[in-house]
């Protein structure tokens, strides 16, 4: 008999001992692998800012960033602070300046210019776009003055929405932030070898004066710039609001491969206690800024990229003119090379256009998904009892209002009376 009690707390010994050798290479295994994620994030963490530090001082260099900016570290976290700066105002003054005197030296280069294809109607768009080049930059340029403010609130408040989101929660996936990193590294790029293959097509077929460039490839230049530094902001936004969205659906704790939770709600239900109520709440708060910060962004950008737009649909006029024109003409190989240099600029400007668009049709989906994710999760979150008591409640708040809404009237009715007996008598 004692064999046996002996064998029996062995082996339940043997069982415990297991047990906790288990739990101790579970607790090893996912402090590994958050040692693992905490290494994969700071890495892209510094990748992208080393990145983001580049743009802002090209940007400052074509005057795009008048603002002045400080790095901060803060527990081993390097972020940055943006603040006023006149300096940056100054800059832009003197860059608009230069861009006006350069007219008394395009326009009449552009008057005089030996065209291939020589007509009143191509003169007079080549001057009228040297014109609307030099006033589109020096409207960029001047706006980026008078709105600076505006711009440093911007740049400070997403900072901060950044730090935010990764204080409340664990949602900086290495892929999504590795992807972020990308698409900026590949835009750019693609900016940068498409303006070299504009100049490249442009000695090709002759245009190798400075003049010709200041007019022809500056504004342009500056324009795809401002609509790619556009599209930039409005992409961190749109990665914060997809943030913001899969932490709602995080508190559901269902996996599921998409957004949609209606048919997931038939066989699972959700119970929303005080935490989950806390989290939602500043879910809330995150999405009401980056809201904010959307409207700001617009009504920054407004003004800008209307006068872009507008000199970008002009210069597709031009070069869509010359490439049909050059197209039904009789010796068209003697032409290519200007046939692929129209084609060139025409894929130029349509380039940074493409992106934009393409990003804030995402950003629009994105926040439309915030309301859709919070209905379903209250329509799993209340149970079928809880809508018989809410329906109940309803029904005897209705019937209580009936009946005071009859005793008023019934007082009324007799005060009538009282008042009709009095006047007979």
């Amino acid at each position: 008999m004692s064999s046996i009690k002996n064998s029996t707390f062995m082996n339940v010994n043997k069982t415990s001992n297991f047990f906790g050798n288990t739990n101790k290479i579970n607790s090893f295994v996912k402090k590994n692998n958050e040692q693992k994620m905490n290494k994969i994030k700071s890495k892209l963490h510094q990748d992208l800012f080393w990145t983001f530090r580049v743009l802002i001082m090209f940007f400052k260099l074509i005057g795009l960033a008048t603002f002045a900016h400080r790095i901060i570290v803060y527990k081993k976290k390097t972020s940055y602070t943006f603040q006023y700066s006149k300096l940056g105002i100054v800059y832009n003054v003197v860059l608009s300046s230069l861009m006006i005197a350069s007219n008394y030296l395009s326009i009449p280069f552009r008057l005089n210019w030996n065209y291939k294809i020589k007509t009143n109607l191509t003169v007079n768009i080549a001057v009228l776009q040297t014109i609307l080049g030099t006033l589109v930059i020096c409207v960029i340029l001047i706006s980026y003055c008078i709105n600076q403010k505006s711009l440093v609130r911007i740049a400070n408040r997403l900072i901060i929405i950044e730090h935010e989101i990764d204080r409340l929660y664990d949602l900086y996936h290495p892929l999504r932030r590795q992807r972020i990193f990308c698409t900026v590294i590949i835009v750019c790029i693609l900016k940068i070898c498409l303006l070299i293959f504009v100049l490249f097509t442009e000695i090709l077929v002759g245009q190798t004066n400075a003049i010709s460039w200041s007019t022809d490839v500056l504004p342009t230049f500056h324009v795809g710039w401002l609509l790619i530094q556009y599209f930039l902001l409005v992409m961190i936004i749109q990665t914060d609001f997809a943030d913001v969205n899969r932490a709602i659906q995080s508190l559901t704790r269902i996996n599921a491969p998409d957004l949609q939770l209606q048919s997931l709600c038939q066989t699972h239900h959700i119970i929303i206690n005080n935490s989950t109520v806390y989290q939602l709440l500043q879910l809330r708060d995150v999405h009401c800024h980056l809201c904010e910060i959307s409207e700001d962004v617009s009504s920054f950008y407004s003004l800008p990229v209307l006068f872009g737009i507008v000199f970008i649909f002009l210069s597709l006029i031009y070069n869509g003119y010359f490439l049909s024109f050059l197209s039904m003409t009789e010796n068209i190989l003697n032409y290519s090379y200007s046939i692929i240099n129209n084609i060139v600029w025409i894929i130029v400007l349509i380039y940074p256009i493409f992106f934009l668009t393409n990003r804030i049709t995402t950003i629009l989906i994105e926040m439309k998904k915030t309301g859709n994710i919070v209905h379903d999760l209250l329509n799993c979150a209340v149970r079928k009892e809880t809508k018989a008591e809410l329906i109940g409640t309803v029904v005897t708040y209705l019937v209580i209002l009936v009946q005071f809404q009859m005793g008023s009237s019934r007082s009324s009715i007799r005060q009538q009376c009282n008042y009709t007996g009095r006047d007979l008598e």
